[in-house]
């Protein structure tokens, strides 16, 4: 593994594991047990998402998928980090849109997923 790929990994496997913290504090937020009490709601909320999203970013450039696996994974970074900004900011009509946004790109990334998987089955039985 490169130098710089040993740095994408290393960055990328602690912004997952960050991500995972920060979900932990958001279930646990209500609850006495909540580590990340202090911290605005929005943040809290916001933070799992956009961590996760900036590792799997970096996952691509470590990786170099093809075009279309780039694509469709540049998909998810950005319904992610979408969904991480919508949020942080004000329920209003661009909020909304932005969320409508991230409904989009997540259906389009799972029926991708969903047909590309249907026609490899397909291709596997004939």
């Amino acid at each position: 593994m490169s130098g710089i790929n040993k740095i994408l990994f290393w960055l990328a496997a602690a912004l997952a594991a960050l991500a995972l913290t920060f979900s932990i504090g958001l279930l646990t937020s209500a609850t006495k047990l909540g580590f990340a009490r202090g911290l605005p709601p929005a943040a809290i909320s916001a933070l799992p998402l956009l961590t996760v999203g900036v590792s799997f970013l970096l996952v691509q450039a470590m990786i170099r998928p093809r075009r279309a696996e780039l694509l469709k994974n540049l998909l998810i970074v950005a319904a992610f980090l979408l969904w991480g900004v919508v949020q942080l900011i004000e329920h209003n009509p661009l909020s909304k849109t932005l969320g409508d946004v991230v409904i989009a790109l997540y259906v389009v990334e799972l029926a991708w997923t969903i047909l590309a998987r249907l026609n490899s089955t397909r291709k596997q039985a004939a």
